[in-house]
């Protein structure tokens, strides 16, 4: 069923609305979830905030080239715009990245902890003590420098290859590596299906 031109306009202004709206519910959640994201990381780190003008420039020309492509009947089929190896179930996506769904509660665990007990207690510990007042500093940047820290061990991380020891899914050449021997097997979500 076509929708109307004016009102897929309107909701084209909410990242995803215009999306769902059209029937793109899995495109729109996509979205959604990836604006919603971008403003959480904007609050962990402020210059991440040049994510946000583009996820809603995508969204809104997303949504008016949907409009256009149902109307000329040439539309694609509904499905995320990321894909994280859901098509076993979540179960299958836990099992197969216990570890960093692992990490990653340990981290908000301890954001939590910084945040709601460590925090406080450290600022008046800073303000009963003038002469600690690099304690000031250090707060104001220990979220920050946390997170730097953890995108550094990440990157590092998925550079030598992820799981393996060597030095990543690379040969010596410079060329990827196809597994077998002395190669790293590919990646699950590199098979195609």
């Amino acid at each position: 069923m076509r929708k109307s031109g004016f009102f897929t306009l309107c909701w084209a202004f909410i990242p995803g609305a215009g999306q769902m709206y059209q029937g793109y519910m899995r495109r729109g959640l996509s979205i959604i979830g990836i604006f919603c994201f971008g403003i959480f990381l904007t609050a962990c780190v402020g210059i991440l905030a040049v994510v946000l003008p583009v996820v809603y420039m995508y969204s809104f020309f997303d949504t008016l080239n949907l409009h256009e492509q149902i109307r000329q009947g040439t539309n694609p089929p509904d499905d995320y715009l990321v894909h994280l190896g859901l098509q076993n179930g979540l179960a299958a996506l836990l099992q197969r990245r216990h570890n960093l769904f692992g990490w990653l509660l340990v981290a908000l665990g301890g954001m939590m902890l910084y945040e709601n007990f460590l925090s406080p207690w450290l600022w008046q510990l800073s303000y009963a003590f003038p002469q600690l007042s690099f304690l000031t500093d250090l707060l104001r940047s220990l979220p920050n420098l946390a997170l730097a820290l953890a995108l550094i061990w990440l990157g590092l991380w998925l550079v030598r290859g992820g799981r393996g020891k060597g030095p990543g899914p690379w040969d010596a050449s410079g060329t990827p590596s196809t597994g077998g021997a002395g190669g790293m097997p590919p990646a699950p979500w590199d098979e195609e299906e």
